[in-house]
């Protein structure tokens, strides 16, 4: 049996947990058979890997990002901590499929991802990153299964993208040694999570709530969009459906994004307070935006890996009198305001609103990350003879129904993520097609 001194040297951190990671912990205990909050990313590789490269790969990347060695205790805790690991080997599977037809295989792989996925993850004892490697005949697939808990949407493509670089080097010679000494002196330089958790101690809560408060203070409305019918019994937990806008409407936003001197988020914002006024018949509106977190002040805070995204309260108020460029002016405003508080907690948020846990029923992330991070894949895997392509990136909130959109390559794009238990896909189409008359008009 260790001693608590031996257990002591094996952690490197405790800090706190962030207000959201708070919120996913509370979703989490709630509902432990949830997949909510487990992220999974599906990779086609069009060669065999070798499985030894990458369990070194994957000890380099545990060795790079401290959050891939986290816990998250909380049992017989005053308050929940997160406990890092100076060493954590991150879980990996080997999987041979290569002897089964080419039919069995695809009906086996999806039973392997749907199996993972249900697995979801013990927060306390499991690494909170896992592998698993599917070898196919001549090709393979690379699953990588995350909690949100411990990253944001930003990161992925760092993990994966970090995973791929050193797993090339390595194939191509370069010794782990060698990559160790890189790993150390990178370190040196570069912040880590911790140093955000700090930043965040320091700020000023008792203002931003003053600031929320009174952003709020006078709206009294729930604005939600209501199924109309209920669908039929699914075990899935969440779908995904989504539109392009054409060309012309998208030059045609844009042109206004250039005028006005206004953001392309701005354009996803009013467009969704727009189509609540329309489901609520309401003129005043909220819902909650996702916002990176990372405008903290903290050098090189746009490469760490860590949860550092959270939720705010957008507010949409128009009446007749009301055109589209003043609100669209109005949204861009607010935006501006509230980036100095966006660190504030929604619990906090929402306890002091007339609402509470109701204030937000619809989630919309503007997520201009999404694009850079296939883009970086994309173009090592160009350079490259062994190519990573990424079939399908899976999420999911505590939400029924979420905006997502997107500006990429000059087209708007929007998804809607969805509980096919709550909404039939029919609706949402509705609701996509609404959005894009919403864009045109």
């Amino acid at each position: 049996m260790k001693s608590k001194n031996e257990k002591a040297k094996r952690i490197q951190n405790i800090y706190s947990l962030t207000p959201l990671q708070e919120g996913m912990l509370f979703h989490h205990l709630s509902s432990p058979e949830s997949s909510e909050y487990v992220l999974q990313d599906c990779y086609n590789v069009n060669a065999e890997l070798d499985t030894g490269l990458i369990e070194s790969a994957l000890e380099l990347l545990a060795m790079k990002h401290d959050v891939l060695r986290t816990a998250i205790l909380y049992e017989k805790l005053k308050e929940p901590k997160q406990v890092v690991h100076r060493e954590r080997k991150i879980e990996f599977i080997a999987i041979d499929l290569s002897s089964y037809s080419e039919d069995s295989q695809e009906e086996k792989i999806s039973e392997i991802i749907n199996s993972d996925l249900k697995r979801g993850f013990d927060l306390q004892k499991d690494t909170l990153v896992r592998f698993l490697y599917i070898k196919l005949n001549g090709k393979s697939k690379l699953l990588c299964t995350m909690h949100h808990i411990i990253v944001d949407g930003w990161c992925s493509g760092m993990i994966t993208g970090g995973f791929i670089s050193y797993y090339k080097a390595l194939s191509k010679g370069t010794s782990v040694e060698e990559m160790k000494r890189s790993i150390l002196q990178e370190r040196v330089h570069s912040a880590e999570y911790v140093d955000y958790i700090k930043w965040m101690e320091k700020q000023d809560k008792k203002k931003a709530r003053s600031y929320w408060k009174e952003l709020l203070e006078d709206y009294n409305n729930v604005a939600e969009i209501k199924p109309l019918q209920k669908p039929e019994h699914t075990e899935e937990q969440m779908e995904r459906i989504g539109v392009m806008l054409d060309e012309n409407i998208t030059e045609k936003l844009m042109d206004i994004v250039h005028k006005e001197q206004l953001t392309p988020n701005i354009i996803a914002e009013t467009a969704c307070g727009i189509l609540l006024q329309q489901y609520t018949n309401e003129q005043d509106v909220t819902f909650g935006k996702i916002v990176s977190g990372r405008n903290a002040d903290i050098n090189g805070i746009e490469s760490i890996v860590g949860l550092f995204v959270n939720t705010i309260p957008v507010r949409v108020q128009a009446d007749k009198e009301t055109t589209i460029l003043e609100l669209l002016r109005n949204q861009q405003e607010q935006s501006v305001n509230s980036s100095s508080y966006d660190y504030c907690s929604l619990a906090d948020i929402q306890n002091d609103s007339n609402q509470g846990s109701d204030l937000i029923k619809i989630l919309l992330a503007f997520e201009n990350y999404h694009s850079g991070a296939e883009d970086n894949l994309n173009s090592e895997a160009a350079k490259d003879e062994l190519d990573f392509i990424i079939e399908k990136a899976r999420e999911q909130t505590n939400y029924d129904i979420s905006f997502s959109s997107f500006y990429i390559s000059g087209i708007f794009a929007f998804d809607i993520m969805y509980n096919p238990s709550v909404f039939r896909a029919e609706e949402i189409d509705l609701i996509l097609a609404r959005l894009v008359k919403v864009c045109e008009e």
